[in-house]
C-alpha cells in the first residue's frame, strides 16, 4: 500500500529532527535584505515540517503562521516552539491553507 506524500515522515521525525541540516543564517540575512522579512512581517511558512525554517524566521521578529499536513511533523513543531508568542501552528496543506490571501 503507497503512502501518502503527507504521512511521508511520519515514522521518521525524530530523525528528521536530529539530522536535517539547519538553514545558515546567512538565509535569513538575505530574506532580510531583500526587503522579504522585517520586524513586524506576517510570514506563512507551508510545509513547515518540524519547524527549521520557522524557528529562524520567528527569530526575525514577525508572527510565522506554520501550515504543514503531517500531524507528528507538525507536533513536533509545535513542541519546539510554543513558547513563541508569535508563533501559529495551522493544520493544512499548500492547496488549502486556510489563511487569508494576501
Amino acid at each position: 500500500m503507497a503512502v501518502e506524500p503527507t504521512e511521508r515522515f511520519s515514522a521518521r521525525v525524530e530523525n528528521y529532527q536530529k539530522y536535517r541540516p539547519k538553514y545558515p543564517a546567512a538565509v535569513l540575512e538575505a530574506l532580510k535584505s531583500e526587503g522579504v522579512i522585517r520586524p513586524g512581517a506576517v510570514i506563512a511558512d507551508i510545509g513547515s515540517g518540524t519547524g527549521i525554517l520557522t524557528e529562524l524566521l520567528l527569530q526575525a521578529g514577525g508572527t510565522v503562521f506554520a501550515v504543514e499536513p503531517n500531524r507528528a511533523m507538525r507536533e513536533a513543531g509545535e513542541r519546539l516552539l510554543y513558547k513563541h508568542p508569535n508563533f501559529r501552528s495551522i493544520a493544512g496543506t499548500a492547496e488549502d491553507t486556510s489563511l487569508e490571501g494576501g
